[in-house]
């Protein structure tokens, strides 16, 4: 793991990716949801960037990972798999991309997504336009959102909808230093 984050170090110049690294060269622990969550915003800024083999790795930092019945610390291997799922979609790679959804989708809670569509339709958006322009975490909100329920399917809203943030919010981000 290290090797490979010194190599991402070396070949990508961006200073979120550049202050990711450090921060997981530093310290990584996987009972840490601060620590699991650099992981997964260097595999998201990978994905804005165009560096997807970089993402797949970093997202395959945290495949190993168990469900323990803690969600905090689940979620950053849920949303490693649903980027990963997705980069394998855009390939065409179907077969490895459904083994990967089916591992997210036996601790998922379908019956609780109307529970939030209000939060990521409205509230997210709010929170956006809030944003000083300057931190753009609200956006990477919204992108790692958009990316996990889309993926692994089931959430009330289209497919179409979800691509269109995920499109918007890589727009705006991909131009972040």
């Amino acid at each position: 793991m290290e090797e490979l984050i010194q190599q991402i170090q070396a070949k990508v110049n961006k200073k979120k990716v550049q202050s990711l690294c450090k921060k997981i060269l530093k310290k990584l622990s996987f009972k840490s949801v601060s620590d699991l969550a650099n992981v997964n915003q260097l595999a998201s800024w990978l994905y804005i960037y165009g560096y997807y083999d970089e993402a797949i790795a970093v997202c395959d930092i945290l495949k190993d990972m168990e469900f323990t019945g803690n969600y905090d610390l689940w979620n950053c291997a849920d949303y490693a798999m649903c980027l990963k799922a997705r980069i394998l979609r855009e390939r065409g790679e179907m077969k490895e991309r459904e083994v990967l959804l089916q591992r997210v989708n036996e601790h998922r809670h379908p019956e609780l997504y109307k529970n939030i569509i209000d939060w990521y339709r409205n509230t997210l958006e709010v929170n956006i336009a809030s944003d000083s322009g300057i931190y753009k975490g609200w956006e990477l909100v919204k992108l790692r959102n958009a990316i996990m329920y889309r993926e692994a399917g089931g959430f009330p809203i289209p497919d179409e909808e979800f691509e269109n943030d995920i499109s918007r919010m890589i727009s705006i981000l991909e131009n972040t230093k």
